[in-house]
């Protein structure tokens, strides 16, 4: 369905790409990695085959539920408090929430990382990133 909705749009060209052309190549990467994977499924018999019981019992769910509410809390505010506080303090609970680590270690990981995206969206790639109250 997505490789034929970016056909709709047009694909283009490899040097003159349409609006096509993402939708159209990442379609078709999904559907080669599912095929892949369900040929690795026949090939293996599903040997280690689970039920859903086995699968959704070791789900933390205080933990899932939590995280859910803090991103949709971050899409709230991102353009509020601007990319770079709102992913310093959503990388923060991401990391300290996964797996405890001391506060700081916790703060400058979420600050190298949400520079290292800085660097790569803004920079590199010259998007245009929400600037936030604090103007940056």
């Amino acid at each position: 369905m997505v490789c034929l909705g970016g056909l709709h749009l047009g694909f283009g060209t490899f040097h003159q790409p349409r609006a096509g052309f993402m939708p159209f190549l990442s379609g078709l990467l999904l559907g080669l990695l599912a095929l892949v994977d369900l040929i690795s499924g026949f090939i293996t018999h599903w040997k280690a085959e689970k039920r859903d019981r086995e699968i959704w019992a070791e789900v933390n769910w205080g933990k899932l539920l939590l995280t859910v509410l803090v991103l949709f809390i971050y899409t709230a505010l991102f353009s509020t408090i601007g990319f770079v506080i709102a992913t310093i303090f959503l990388l923060f609970f991401l990391y300290r929430l996964m797996e405890p680590r001391p506060w700081w270690i916790v703060l400058i990981a979420s600050g190298l990382t949400t520079g290292l995206f800085y660097l790569g969206f803004k920079i590199g790639l010259e998007s245009q990133l929400p600037r936030g109250f604090l103007g940056f």
